[in-house]
Order: C-alpha cells, then structure tokens, then sequence
C-alpha cells in the first residue's frame, strides 16, 4: 500500500523545545539558543518517527492513514476507515511508543560508543547543560536523545486519555468490562494521572524549568463522567468498535476534517 502522507507541524510544537531553557537565555544566550536547537531536532524526529511507528502498524493492517499533526501536545496520526480487532488497534496505539523504546536504546547505545560510560551532568535545571568543552555537545545530545525518548516511552504508555497506554488500555479492558465501563476505568486514571503531574510541573518550576506534561484533566473527566451529547471526536476511525475520547482543537491544535 503506497500512499503520500501530508505531516502538517504547527507553531506549538515549538514551545515544548523552548520553555526549558528560558532562564538560561540572560545568562547564556549562545548555549540557550544550542540547547534549544538542540532539543528542538531530537523532539522533531522523536514525535514524528512515533506517530510514522502508528502509521506503519496501521498500514500492516490495511488502514490508511489521512494525515500527521505535530503540534503543541507531541503528535496524532488520522486515520482513514478501517476496521481490526481490538487488539489490532491496541498494537497500533503500541506501535509509537515502542518506536521511542528503540530510539532510546540506539541514542544510549551511541552515547557510550561515542563518549566515556554514563556519568551523571551537574545541572540547576530538569533538563542537563553539556559541560563547557565544545566537544562534548555531541555526548549530551545523545544523552538527551536518550533521555527525551525514554520520556515519550514512559509518558505515552500511561493509562489515560489522549494518550496511547489509553488507547491500549481501553481496548484491552473492553472485553471484559464493555467499551463503557473501559473508558471510566482509563478516564479515572486519567483523572488522577492529571492531577499529580501538577506536583511535577510545581517542582519543575521551583527547580526553575518550565515543563509540561501530559496528561489532560478535560478529557479524562469527560471519559469518566460518561459520553456526553456532543460527538467526540477520535484519533481512530469511526468504524473502531471502541472509538477514543477525544476533543477539537482550535488554532494551533488538531481538528479532524
């Protein structure tokens, strides 16, 4: 199956690249504008061979793929009609953060062919500064390639709403529990999962790093709370038998056409 498949990249997928080192750019507005760089191509290539990882299992089971939005949240692939058994679309949802596994272990692997074993970087941030000799830029972007995959791995397999560990989670729960019952049971996870990483994002900043993570509340209490008369929209097509939680984007995010 050949197909050309549009990847459409938003302004916000900026932001995530640059929050991190804003309170190096007073300072040090040359290493600011290399970290950010830096951080900005290994995020590019890290969302998009993740959301190509989805694309790729989808297409293994005859579903196309209508387009790829990186934007401000990471990234989501569209898909065309389609239909597979829940634990085909499981192994789709699976698929991107297994592609962050392997980048992971090749960006670690590199590291220690490239650089003395693993030593831990004195920093005053989340994300570490290479040290100041100029040949050792290469080690920490393998060492945040490392690091940055890890953390999509992580973050995306969680049980929640719009991530893939709740796709994964909802379908793998349905046959027992019911499309229904399987979406509370993700959404009150997702619930919680919401409201701890605010202890994170608190650190974070007291640490004097700006972050985000993912998960949302809104989509989550959604889940939990029941389908509501407004038709929600899905990172999966309509003929998924236990279609996704999901809301419209406005500007800068996603919005299925």
């Amino acid at each position: 199956m050949n197909e050309n498949i549009p990847v459409h990249v938003s302004w916000t997928f900026a932001v995530p690249a640059v929050l991190p080192f804003l309170s190096e750019w007073p300072n040090r507005p040359g290493n600011a504008l290399m970290h950010t760089v830096i951080l900005a191509a290994l995020l590019f290539l890290s969302v998009l061979l993740h959301e190509l990882a989805h694309v790729w299992a989808a297409r293994r089971r005859g579903i196309g793929t209508e387009r790829v939005d990186l934007y401000l949240l990471g990234g989501i692939a569209w898909f065309k009609p389609g239909r597979t058994s829940l634990y085909g679309w499981a192994w789709i949802a699976f698929a991107g953060p297994l592609a962050n596994i392997i980048l992971a272990l090749v960006f670690f692997a590199a590291y220690h062919l490239v650089a003395r074993p693993l030593l831990p970087v004195e920093t005053d941030g989340f994300f570490n500064s290479p040290p100041p000799r100029s040949d050792t830029v290469l080690e920490w972007a393998l060492w945040l390639g490392a690091l940055l995959n890890t953390a999509l791995a992580i973050l995306n397999l969680l049980p929640a709403f719009p991530l893939d560990g709740g796709a994964i989670a909802k379908r793998l729960l349905t046959p027992r529990f019911g499309a229904g019952n399987a979406a509370r049971i993700v959404g009150f996870c997702g619930v919680v999962l919401s409201l701890l990483r605010f202890v994170v994002i608190l650190a974070a900043a007291i640490a004097g790093t700006m972050v985000w993570i993912p998960p949302s509340f809104k989509p989550n209490w959604r889940a939990f709370r029941g389908p509501s008369r407004k038709k929600a929209l899905s990172q999966f097509p309509a003929t998924d038998p236990a279609p996704e939680v999901e809301w419209r984007g406005k500007r800068g995010w996603p919005i299925k056409r």
